[in-house]
């Protein structure tokens, strides 16, 4: 039998999973259920898996995994990389290199509800560096604040990856970040945002 917190904390999970695909973080839980110390959240955690209701794989960022799961909850879809933080590299001055314990989920910085990516084609932007070939990670959203980077669509037919600047005559222009290439000014009605950009992803060969 579980007590009424236990039950709390296993229903937060479940609609959890349901709603994003992958399972909650341990701050995110004891947010969801106005608990501020993670340590009571641990222990709610713990008793969920000695009841063989929760399993968690250790190593992982968002490694907690319904057990028994119904049919009509989805399976949990793998979507961590986790890559070792080594220490820190100069850009500048030269420092000393420290290393370092932590890691990073690729997957928990990228992932998210409404997200998806584009391939970058074209040199509009490399003053922003965001080069051709590269990924960019785009947030879903019809909106934009003047300055963010968008995906903008021009009469329903155009689509480009330039920087928004909102003007007080109810125009918008889209500033390319390459001098060669000329800034675009439009009546906003024009204009439908598609997305904003909250990430991006370059490979070496």
């Amino acid at each position: 039998m579980l007590t009424e917190r236990q039950q709390d904390t296993l229903t937060f999970i479940q609609h959890y999973i349901r709603d994003h695909g992958r399972s909650p973080l341990v701050a995110e839980i004891a947010d969801g259920l106005g608990i501020s110390s993670q340590g009571t959240t641990h222990r709610y955690i713990q008793a969920l898996v000695n009841a063989g209701l929760l399993e968690r794989n250790v190593g992982r960022t968002r490694g907690l995994q319904l057990i028994n799961q119904h049919d009509d909850q989805p399976e949990q879809p793998i979507l961590s990389v986790i890559l070792p933080v080594m220490g820190k590299i100069a850009a500048g001055r030269l420092i000393e290199a420290i290393p370092d314990e932590s890691e990073i989920d690729l997957g928990d910085m990228f992932s998210g509800s409404n997200r998806f990516v584009l391939k970058v084609n074209g040199d509009s932007m490399i003053d922003k560096a965001i080069l051709s070939g590269d990924w960019v990670v785009i947030q879903s959203q019809q909106t934009a604040r003047h300055g963010e980077i968008v995906v903008a669509l021009v009469d329903g037919y155009d689509a480009t990856l330039k920087t928004l600047l909102t003007n007080d005559d109810g125009t918008v222009t889209l500033m390319p970040a390459n001098e060669n290439y000329e800034p675009v000014t439009l009546a906003a009605e024009r204009v439908s945002i598609q997305g904003i950009v909250v990430g991006q992803l370059r490979t070496y060969p």
